[in-house]
């Protein structure tokens, strides 16, 4: 089981489980990226979207997809190139992130979705 208490950063959440255990035990965003094994951008947004969890550690977490391990999720969510960055609040989606965007894109979602 995954620890998802405030203020843990634990860039081992990822999948379908993990999202859903966030929207039935806790009550922060959830900041869903989707990536793919050869996706240099990934790789870009990955360090700014773990300092952003950081930075509001306990207002948000952070799961990762892999779209080649679960695409039925991806296809679920109409993700249809990667990364694409989906933020939630329990179940409903409050904004859903296409492409490498600049960090102030993240940072306005993460703002807006805990007022």
């Amino acid at each position: 089981m995954l620890d998802f208490t405030p203020n843990r950063l634990d860039t081992t959440a990822q999948g379908r489980e993990a999202i859903i255990q966030l929207q039935q035990d806790s009550e922060t965003l959830i900041l869903v990226k989707f990536i793919g094994p050869h996706c240099s951008a990934c790789k870009t947004l990955s360090p700014v979207l773990e300092q952003l969890v950081t930075d509001y550690s306990e207002k948000t977490h952070l799961v990762t997809v892999d779209m080649t391990e679960d695409p039925e999720l991806a296809m679920e969510w109409g993700v249809r190139s990667v990364p694409t960055v989906i933020v939630l609040k329990g179940s409903s989606v409050l904004e859903k992130i296409v492409g490498l965007q600049p960090k102030k894109v993240y940072v306005e979602a993460i703002q807006k979705g805990i007022e």
